[in-house]
């Protein structure tokens, strides 16, 4: 399901500029914390970032969402 902007808006707040993903598998302890930049959405390399859905099921709201560097997110896929 596609992302609305305002909910891309909302979690780019939450997120403060940083990748989301808490997944030790992609090599970091804790938070990754990647410093992302707005203008580079949709991008890999340095900046780059995308919105990501937790679940399915879970609607869309901004928690459900999270932001993630770009190679956090090829890595979830």
């Amino acid at each position: 399901m596609p992302c609305s902007e305002s909910i891309v808006g909302q979690s780019w707040q939450r997120a403060s500029a940083r990748c989301e993903c808490m997944r030790q598998m992609h090599g970091h302890m804790g938070r990754c914390n990647a410093e992302l930049v707005w203008e580079e959405r949709g991008k890999e390399g340095r900046g780059g970032w995308e919105v990501h859905q937790k679940s399915i099921a879970g609607g869309d709201e901004p928690s459900n969402w999270e932001i993630l560097c770009g190679e956090c997110n090829k890595l979830t896929f």
